[in-house]
């Protein structure tokens, strides 16, 4: 029976994979510029036996700030980043507030957590869905507003590829994220309907008639 994989033995797996890729883009690179291990260590500023290492692929020598200094010596630039893969662990505190806004629907509504894209391989999920009898409301939860824009990409691409129409933006009750809201009147125009209109709705088992923010 296969084991599944979890995110952080994928992750180690992922890492392991990088660290054989760049070691060796330092061993091709610097026999391509015609460098000794030690010229390169005297141009980084570091002992060749470190240069060596970190073609051998050492994980306390092949550090981003290492081998991005050594890259620059071979005329190269070195580049990372991040990309999604799958949702955030979430935390305890994310799973009180999916549950505050849980309490307060009617009991005709289904609610359903954590439902995932229908696409093969896409690890994103909906935190939840609200499905009545002729609606459906995707939930996305966040208990510390940040990076808006992308928030909200996100939520539209969840909309599109679950086909869902109706969203619930549902925020932590905080300073921070009241401040937040108050400084970027597009949210209120992006989910018009309140949090007072939507919980009504909601108790009552009704479609709220549009995208919601709620704070609970």
């Amino acid at each position: 029976m296969p084991i599944r994989e979890s995110a952080a033995q994928r992750g180690a797996r992922r890492g392991r994979a990088l660290r054989a890729r760049t070691s060796q883009g330092l061993i091709d690179a610097r026999r391509a510029s015609g460098l000794s291990l030690r010229e390169i260590g005297r141009r980084v500023g570091v002992g060749h036996d470190l240069v060596a290492r970190a073609e051998r692929g050492h994980p306390a020598a092949l550090t981003i700030d290492t081998v991005a200094r050594i890259a620059a010596v071979l005329g190269l630039q070195l580049s990372v980043s991040l990309h999604p893969d799958g949702e955030p662990v979430r935390d305890k505190g994310h799973l009180a507030l999916l549950g505050r806004l849980r309490s307060r629907l009617a009991a005709a509504l289904r609610w359903r957590t954590e439902v995932p894209m229908p696409i093969e391989g896409d690890r994103r999920s909906a935190d939840a869905l609200i499905e009545g009898a002729t609606f459906e409301i995707i939930v996305e939860a966040e208990t510390h507003l940040d990076d808006i824009q992308a928030l909200e990409r996100g939520i539209a691409g969840k909309q599109r590829d679950l086909g869902v129409a109706r969203v619930i933006l549902l925020v932590a009750d905080t300073r921070h994220n009241r401040a937040v809201i108050a400084r970027v009147p597009e949210l209120l125009r992006r989910f018009p309907v309140s949090t007072r209109a939507c919980l009504a709705a909601l108790a009552a088992g009704r479609d709220p008639g549009g995208d919601g923010l709620v704070i609970l």
